[in-house]
């Protein structure tokens, strides 16, 4: 008995693992045959963040963003520069809600007769139906390097996220933000072929 509640609870974690996993995406293309270790000067141009957040709240999140994707790109040997770079860099982010609703689950079918002082349907106090309403948001950042002589794409990587609880992210905005970057810049410089 305890051996087959064992896989159910080992199939079970597995089942977890394989939907949290699906819960983000990341994909990157980039130009094989472009050298990073011969262009190391980057610069910023503007970047697009489309939220539901006030416009406070975007400028926030996008200085949090430029700084870590700063302090990643320093650490892997890149130099921001103002004048003369090798390498502009910019994003495009947003996000949609998504809401859903399902139907009731402990509605009854209303008093059954007009002299019922307590209604028949939910816990006795009049209607109680259960939270059957639901939101989560699909965030998306795309992360785009050109070449600033050629103004030619040589990196381009897109991170999308599904959000159960968008609040818990605005509170936990630096790991949200270090997390998005870290993973979409994983396989940042790619190895160029000879």
């Amino acid at each position: 008995m305890n051996r087959i509640f064992g896989l159910f609870l080992v199939s079970t974690c597995a089942l977890f693992v394989g939907q949290s996993a699906s819960a983000q995406k990341i994909s990157t293309k980039f130009d094989d045959k472009y050298s990073f270790a011969e262009h190391k000067r980057y610069a910023w141009r503007e970047n697009r963040l489309l939220t539901r957040q006030h416009p406070d709240t975007n400028e926030v999140i996008d200085l949090k963003i430029v700084k870590a994707v700063n302090r990643l790109l320093t650490a892997k040997g890149f130099v921001e520069v103002q004048d003369k770079p090798d390498l502009y860099i910019f994003y495009d982010g947003g996000g949609n809600a998504q809401i859903g609703v399902g139907g009731p689950s402990q509605a009854g079918a209303g008093p059954t007769t007009s002299a019922d002082i307590a209604p028949t349907y939910g816990l006795g106090n009049g209607p109680a139906l259960s939270p059957t309403t639901w939101m989560k948001v699909s965030g998306q950042i795309e992360f785009h390097i050109l070449d600033a002589a050629a103004q030619k794409p040589v990196w381009e990587t897109t991170y999308s996220k599904n959000f159960r609880d968008p609040d818990k992210a605005l509170r936990d905005m630096d790991k949200t933000v270090n997390d998005l970057v870290v993973k979409s810049f994983k396989g940042f410089p790619p190895n160029a072929k000879n």
